[in-house]
């Protein structure tokens, strides 16, 4: 199967960052941002040059909070920016794949999810679903609905623009998000939507901030078939 494989979507908290929580020191082993992002090239070095890996930030990766999010900062992230086959975006973004001259390909909405937390906790509907731990997909299908990624106002800390970079201007047809640690696939109106697990077990900070982690669960989409089969690697 591996060999099939021709995309690779990272989507954000690609590494454990620094300072994130208080006292998030004693849990890291690498307590550099620039060392730690030169550990992940290491591991990405050893993936078929082939394959394009899509990486977007997120809350862990070094660079401002406030959404929409650029790109990885260069300067600690440059032996990133040295992978030949690293497609690097802000967050959010739409990333095209698979199309060719007869085919307008798969368009893919990827957003990290920094606001899932504020609706999953606001939204009567997904307090009583209990969302967060048990189906973000349901918070993902809500965004869709509103159109938008952060629709009320103080549901993320927001970069003034004269546009309005987190509406949903073109319906994807698979939309990718993290943050939550939780894995779930669904659909809603014939988008996919993706939510990933982590490669981190459950820290005393997650159990705080009420996620319910999966651990090393990557789901892998056909293509051809839009099948999703998940890979446990727990």
């Amino acid at each position: 199967e591996t060999e099939k494989i021709k995309y690779l979507f990272l989507v954000g908290d690609i590494i454990a960052g620094v300072g994130n929580y208080p006292n998030q020191e004693r849990d890291l082993k690498i307590k550099d941002i620039e060392e730690q992002f030169t550990g992940l090239s290491h591991l990405l070095c050893k993936i078929r040059k082939d394959i394009k890996i899509i990486i977007s930030p997120g809350n862990h990766d070094g660079v401002r909070l406030m959404e929409p999010q650029p790109l990885l900062n260069e300067r600690y992230a440059w032996s990133i920016y040295d992978l030949k086959n690293v497609i690097l975006t802000g967050n959010p973004s739409y990333v095209n794949m698979g199309s060719t001259e007869n085919f307008q390909g798969f368009d893919v909405l990827t957003y990290h999810g920094a606001s899932f937390h504020y609706y999953a906790n606001s939204i009567s509907k997904l307090i009583k679903e209990n969302a967060l731990k048990k189906s973000p997909d349901k918070i993902m299908t809500y965004l869709l609905k509103n159109r938008h990624l952060a629709p009320s106002h103080s549901s993320v800390q927001y970069f003034p623009s004269a546009e309005d970079n987190l509406i949903i201007k073109r319906v994807p047809d698979i939309f990718v998000s993290a943050h939550t640690h939780k894995s779930s696939v669904s659909y809603y109106n014939n988008i996919l939507m993706i939510s990933t697990s982590s490669w981190e077990s459950k820290t005393p900070f997650q159990e705080r901030m009420g996620n319910e982690p999966d651990f090393c669960k990557v789901p892998m989409l056909n293509l051809k078939t839009r099948a999703v089969k998940i890979l446990d690697f727990e």
